[in-house]
């Protein structure tokens, strides 16, 4: 998002005035980091992150008159109405994509859930923007070899359990778990020793111990989890996650280490710390689980909850989930589902 359009939503949401200074947009409520091992700070603005000096040259230079990128042929973005005091030309068009962003942030959310604040779009314009690349501790390498951008790509670089089976070979293996869970969701209770082996395959694929032998407990645990009752709560760790995300693809997100370390450092890379109290309100139950290998643990300038076998943090990484996607989609103008979003997060937590 251009400084100019990012100005614009902020005007329209009412965040900005129509005059404004470089110094509105430099607050330290604005400031963010966007990695832990990043010195230097960005501003947020709108739904994008930029420099001190991006800012300030912006500006100065696209100024209407004055600005030397104006004087030398690029349109002019802004007018000086009074020292160091601008507003920004061309506001009624730039409202069109304010209420484009706005528009796409009111789209009914899908499994029932009918809430989406800007805070999920932040999510989806960081995945889509923010240069991806991690390195793999294991075979002592950065992997992918270039940082790559966009969903697609970080698609691309999905891998699991080794850099030589891609996300388009995991689905394929999702898909057949799905399908199967869809034909024993017809009855259960009759199908226990059949759904037990299918967890068994599941945990086999993410490398995570069968939790149980008992077919009958694990059937219990699965209509539980059907109810989606922070009252009634499921098993829960990094298998009981897998199975129900196959049984009900729609409505669970795999939430395991890799996962909730994605949803945590997102949150902290694109709030800030008000806007985080204020996120850690609406998903209260959101936190960290203990991983292995990788970057995790990762160091987090907030104090987050621990997650780990935690019900309730399953039901609001499904909710936060469950935002996201059409947020992404709308802009993307593509049709990524949650598993799609949920292989990104994946990579994006190791």
């Amino acid at each position: 998002m251009a400084l100019h359009d990012a100005i614009a939503l902020e005007i329209h949401a009412g965040a900005l005035p129509l005059h404004f200074r470089a110094a509105d947009l430099k607050t330290t409520e604005r400031r963010v980091y966007l990695s832990p091992t990043d010195a230097n700070e960005r501003y947020r603005v709108g739904l994008d992150f930029f420099a001190a000096s991006t800012i300030s040259s912006q500006l100065a230079n696209l100024c209407e008159h004055t600005g030397y990128w104006a004087r030398n042929g690029q349109v002019a973005r802004y007018r000086r109405v009074a020292e160091g005091m601008y507003e920004l030309l061309g506001l009624d068009e730039a409202q069109e994509l304010a209420t484009e962003v706005e528009s796409a942030a009111e789209m009914p959310v899908p499994l029932g859930f009918q809430s989406l604040s800007p805070w999920e779009a932040r999510f989806a314009f960081y995945l889509e923007h923010e240069p991806f690349q991690i390195y793999d501790r294991r075979r002592r390498n950065v992997y992918p070899a270039q940082a790559v951008q966009g969903l697609d790509a970080r698609l691309s670089s999905y891998f699991w359990p080794s850099p030589g089976v891609s996300f388009v070979a995991t689905e394929q293996v999702l898909q057949g778990f799905i399908e199967q869970a869809r034909v024993l969701s017809l009855n259960l209770a009759d199908n226990a020793d059949a759904v037990l082996a299918l967890f068994a395959s599941i945990c086999q694929w993410g490398g995570v111990r069968l939790p149980t032998q008992d077919a009958d407990a694990v059937v219990a645990n699965l209509q539980r989890a059907a109810n989606r009752n922070a009252q009634q709560p499921a098993a829960m760790n990094s298998a009981w996650t897998k199975l129900y995300a196959m049984f009900y693809p729609d409505d669970f997100v795999i939430y395991d280490s890799r996962v909730a370390t994605a949803l945590v450092a997102i949150a902290e890379a694109v709030l800030n710390d008000a806007e985080l109290g204020c996120f850690k309100t609406q998903y209260p139950n959101l936190g960290l689980i203990a991983g292995r290998g990788g970057s995790r643990p990762r160091a987090t300038r907030a104090v987050w909850r621990n997650a780990y076998l935690s019900w309730a943090a399953q039901l609001d990484a499904n909710r936060l989930v469950a935002a996201i996607v059409p947020a992404l989609n709308a802009q993307s103008g593509l049709a990524y589902s949650a598993r799609q979003l949920e292989a990104v997060l994946f990579m994006e937590g190791y």
